[in-house]
């Protein structure tokens, strides 16, 4: 599964990119077809158009006041979308327009070429502009790639949709018309509907993060109700851009941007007001993204379609504008933890990720040394010495990667594990048991900065706490032996996530504010002597795989410690005091 979402979200991102970047350097002649939209009042209006004589469309047999019907999306953009000279369209030579007419009660279609005008100017002024709005699109694309394959969920799904959304799609309008009439439907329509549909996977993102899941309380019907938006949402915004028998007004195509903005405000404000301290502290950057996402995504689409000169650059800036979305974001979840991916990057993954580029890689070389290469030996050899030269990389590389992760990206967490294990490797040297229950608490509770921690011996038939941190002793329960968590523990021999507990036991566990989330047990031969306790992060993020195992191996270190002190007295008890000599 790591594989197909590496090829899923590299694959769609690639597309995209594709789709997206080459108009914004293009600059191919205009078109000059004669025709021009007679604007009036209305919200939807025909496509009532005036023509200039002597103009192609004049000499092919339009004339003013006809309404055209019968247009693909790339001939009513060549032919309707001129109400400003800055949306003028691309033009290829003798290219083929075709409408119907209607006119007088009575329709026929007419089929002729346009002239083709003055080259059009970059979409954004210069190169160098457009070069920085390109690194703004892989930024949003490295975030929700890097998202989606860190833990794949509703929520970085949505995520996801949102970076591809957040791709221009201005410049794809303008330039995409040189294609035929059915590419240029992907080209223009996907990045189109998707960007006049950011606002509506924004608002879907600010009702599920950081949830997993479909969220429980009022969040719940708030998704439901936010899914229906987007969904009425995504298919106004596919009738505005592929339905041509009508002219949509500017007041259309703007309204549900501004309404969905309102939403998205309110249910963070909403969220912000009901939640706990600790997480609204959590939850602040996320917060602080999403409001500056929406805005500047609302900004852009408001103006990008707006026919003054003014409003038109507001919209370019605010597109630059969207790329402290991701940065903010991804400040929340490397250092906030709003999603917690800190033992996402794991080996499955690396190894996933470039899997991926290492089979794409091969695939330009197979393609290039078929293309280029007339012998099939060397093409096959080349083949194969690339094959090998690669799969000697992959190996090498993989080692880099983990250790540059390690290094820059979870250096606390690499560090406090290689502790813990450093530590466990003492136990077996402590002279008491106390020194034992103080390293498994107070060892995780600092270095792991835990909420809690607590180990529990079994003493009399029942297991009590003899060591805590974070939490209150006091408030912690006794366990019978025949507790549904001791038994789990007896018969599993491994960690157990309290929350797998039914809900009436775990809420006797946590009713008192110690809030645990693992147990792992301590075995001396084959008996249950012991278990320990650890809560979340503090802040508020779950212990990963990695934190566990460390934890589990404390423990077994901990029963052989125990074992130790164990024989020690009994061999001080069977042997006793030294004799007395008799002389």
């Amino acid at each position: 599964m790591t594989a197909l979402r590496a090829f899923i979200t590299i694959g769609l991102a690639l597309f995209w990119l594709a789709l997206s970047v080459p108009p914004i350097f293009q600059t191919p002649p205009s078109a000059y077809t004669g025709t021009h939209v007679l604007s009036t009042d209305a919200l939807i209006q025909p496509n009532l158009v005036r023509v200039d004589p002597d103009s192609p469309a004049y000499r092919a047999g339009l004339r003013t006041g006809d309404v055209l019907g019968c247009l693909s999306p790339r001939d009513a953009a060549l032919l309707l979308n001129n109400r400003h000279a800055s949306l003028m369209r691309a033009y290829r030579r003798n290219l083929v327009i075709s409408t119907c007419v209607r006119r007088n009660g009575s329709e026929f279609p007419v089929h002729f070429a346009a002239q083709p005008g003055p080259p059009l100017t970059n979409s954004y002024g210069s190169n160098f502009l457009a070069a920085l709005r390109v690194l703004t699109i892989l930024v949003f694309f490295f975030t929700g790639v890097a998202l989606v394959m860190a833990r794949p969920s509703p929520t970085t799904w949505v995520f996801f949709a949102y970076c591809l959304a957040s791709a221009p799609s201005y410049a794809a309008q303008e330039y995409w018309t040189i294609l035929p009439a059915w590419a240029h439907a992907i080209a223009y329509g996907l990045p189109t509907t998707m960007t006049f549909s950011a606002a509506a996977f924004l608002l879907l993102f600010s009702v599920l993060v950081p949830s997993e899941s479909i969220p429980s309380g009022w969040r719940r019907p708030a998704f439901y109700c936010a899914c229906v938006i987007a969904a009425a949402d995504l298919a106004l915004m596919a009738t505005y851009v592929w339905y041509t028998g009508a002219h949509f007004s500017l007041e259309i195509v703007a309204a549900p941007d501004r309404i969905l903005t309102i939403l998205t405000v309110l249910v963070v404000a909403t969220r912000l007001f009901t939640m706990e301290r600790s997480e609204r502290a959590r939850f602040g950057w996320a917060a602080f993204a999403i409001i500056f996402g929406v805005v500047a995504n609302d900004v852009r689409n408001v103006f990008a379609v707006s026919t003054s000169q003014f409003e038109s650059s507001a919209g370019i800036l605010a597109a630059y504008a969207t790329v402290g979305m991701p940065i903010a974001l991804m400040y929340a979840i490397l250092k906030r933890h709003v999603i917690d991916v800190r033992f996402v990057i794991s080996r499955t993954v690396v190894y996933a990720v470039i899997t991926t580029l290492v089979v794409g890689l091969i695939g330009v070389v197979d393609w290039a040394t078929s293309t280029y290469l007339n012998g099939a030996r060397v093409a096959l050899a080349l083949d194969a010495l690339v094959t090998i030269a690669l799969g000697f990389l992959l190996h090498r590389t993989y080692g880099w990667i983990e250790r540059a992760v390690d290094v820059v990206l979870f250096r606390r967490k690499h560090q406090a594990e290689a502790y813990l294990h450093r530590l466990a490797r003492t136990l077996p040297l402590a002279e008491s048991e106390e020194r034992i229950h103080y390293t498994l608490v107070q060892g995780p509770f600092d270095k792991l900065e835990l909420t809690g921690a607590a180990l529990f011996r079994n003493e009399g038939g029942h297991f009590v706490p003899v060591a805590c941190e974070g939490w209150n002793v006091l408030n912690l329960p006794l366990f019978a032996r025949d507790h549904d968590l001791l038994r789990f523990l007896s018969a599993e021999r491994s960690r157990f996530y309290v929350a797998d507990l039914h809900a009436h036991v775990r809420s006797q566990i946590v009713e008192h504010g110690a809030v645990p989330a693992v147990a792992i047990p301590i075995f001396e031969s084959n008996a249950l002597t012991g278990f320990a306790l650890y809560g979340l992060h503090r802040d508020g993020t779950k212990l990963d795989p990695d934190e566990e195992h460390v934890l589990e191996h404390l423990c077994e270190i901990a029963a052989q410690a125990y074992t130790g002190i164990e024989l020690a007295r009994y061999r001080g008890a069977t042997i006793g005091p030294p004799a007395v000599e008799v002389l």
